[in-house]
C-alpha cells in the first residue's frame, strides 16, 4: 500500500489514548489519511500540528485482521510486546514496522537491516527478558487468604505474567502490584483484572506467613556453598533492583546479607 506523502508538508503529530488498541488505530488513521505522523504519544504540549484519534472497537478489529491476514500473527504480537516496553518513540517505529510488513508480507521478519524491524524486535526481546526475570524473582506472600506481591519492573509485564499465575495458581487469589505503573493484577474466582492503584502496601506477615519466611531464608542461607560466596557473581543472576521485594532480602535479613560496603557495587 502506497502512502503518497507530501514531503512538503507539516506532518501532524497522532495524540492516542495510550493503550495497545489505540495503536492499532493509529495505524488505521494512517492509511486513512495517507500520511506518516510526525511522532505517536499520548500526550503532547508542543507546537506542530496535533490530530487527536480515538479508540473505535470495529477499526482495531479491522487492523488486527489485517495485520495477521499480510504478515502474519507473530508481526500483531512482536508489536504488543514491543509497545509494553515503554521506550520512547517506540510507538512510531511499531507503525512503521507494521506499514512495511503490509508491503513486503511474510518476509518483514527477515529484514533486520530496517531500522524499524530491528527496534521493535530489540524492544521486544527487552520486555520478554524482563518477563523472565519476573517469573524468576516474584515473591508471593499469604496476606490473609490472598497471594500479594510487589514488582518494579522496567517494562509493563503485568498483561504477560497473568496467564502464567492464573494457569498456576487458578484455584487461589491473588494481586501482583507494579509499583511503577502504580497498576495491580487482580485475580480471583476465576475472573482477571487490571485495576489502577496509587498506592500498595503489602500487610506485616502473621505468624504464620513469618515462619515460612524464615524457613524460606534458611534455606536460601543452607544451600549456599560458604568458599564460593560471591557478591558480583550473584548480582549479576539475580540484579539487586529486584532485592528490595524478595522474600529472602527482607529488612529482617538485610544486616545478614548485605556486607558493609555493598552499596557502592554495581547493580
Amino acid at each position: 500500500m502506497k502512502m503518497g506523502d507530501n514531503d512538503n508538508a507539516i506532518h501532524p503529530v497522532y495524540v492516542y489514548d495510550g493503550s495497545f488498541d489505540g495503536l492499532l488505530c493509529c495505524l488505521f488513521a494512517v492509511f486513512s489519511r495517507r500520511e506518516t505522523p510526525a511522532d505517536i504519544v499520548a500526550d503532547y504540549g508542543g507546537f506542530l500540528p496535533c490530530v487527536r484519534i480515538p479508540s473505535e472497537e470495529d477499526k482495531v478489529a479491522r487492523v488486527r485482521k489485517g495485520i495477521v491476514a499480510k504478515m502474519g500473527r507473530n508481526a500483531l504480537k512482536m508489536g504488543e510486546r514491543a509497545y509494553l516496553s515503554e521506550r520512547e518513540g517506540i510507538e512510531k517505529q511499531i507503525i512503521a514496522y507494521w506499514k512495511l510488513g503490509f508491503e513486503v508480507g511474510g518476509s518483514l521478519y527477515r529484514r533486520v537491516a530496517d531500522e524499524c524491524v530491528a527496534a521493535v524486535s530489540g524492544a521486544a526481546k527487552f520486555t520478554m527478558n524482563e518477563r523472565h526475570r519476573i517469573l524468576q524473582f516474584l515473591r508471593f506472600s499469604d496476606s490473609g487468604g490472598i497471594l500479594t506481591s510487589v514488582i518494579s519492573p522496567k517494562a509493563n509485564v503485568l498483561p504477560l505474567i497473568a496467564g502464567h499465575f492464573i494457569q498456576r495458581f487458578p484455584r487461589e487469589s491473588f494481586l501482583v502490584y507494579d509499583s511503577a505503573r502504580c497498576m495491580a493484577l487482580v485475580y480471583s474466582e476465576g475472573k482477571c483484572a487490571f485495576v489502577p492503584l496509587e498506592e500498595y502496601e503489602q500487610p506485616a506477615p502473621d505468624p504464620t506467613e513469618q515462619k515460612y519466611r524464615d524457613l524460606f531464608k534458611m534455606f536460601y542461607d543452607t544451600i549456599e556453598i560458604k568458599a564460593r560466596h560471591n557478591e558480583r557473581c550473584r548480582m549479576s543472576h539475580m540484579p539487586k533492583r529486584f532485592w528490595k521485594n524478595m522474600t529472602e532480602f527482607t529488612e529482617e535479613g538485610a544486616s545478614k546479607k548485605l556486607p558493609t560496603g555493598q552499596e557502592a557495587l554495581p547493580q
